[in-house]
């Protein structure tokens, strides 16, 4: 009766890991290789940089322009006065070349 009982467990203790060896097969995971020449590889890096650069700018103009739109509707609205706008208008940028000197 003991026996039967060890034989009925052992069995029942082997077919998970039965199945589970079938279906690792399955599941394995497939790496594909592309070769890039030098030029292709950096064509393929500058666009990448390049979208990336143009995706965080019109994220920031976004935002910028909410901002906006959202002080002018609470300055339509009398909330805020006209300084807290001008605060918050966006800066030009300054362009600006200087010759650095040698420390020598």
């Amino acid at each position: 009766m003991k026996t039967i009982a060890y034989a009925v467990l052992s069995a029942a203790l082997l077919m998970p890991s039965i199945s589970f060896a079938n279906s690792s097969d399955e599941q394995m995971e497939r790496i594909t290789v592309t070769y890039r020449t030098p030029i292709e590889y950096a064509v393929y890096q500058y666009t990448t940089e390049t979208l990336q650069a143009f995706n965080q700018q019109i994220r920031m103009e976004i935002q910028l322009q909410a901002r906006m739109t959202n002080m002018q509707m609470a300055k339509s609205h009398g909330i805020i006065s006209d300084t807290v706008t001008t605060a918050l208008k966006p800066a030009k940028e300054v362009l600006t070349s200087k010759r650095v000197k040698s420390a020598e």
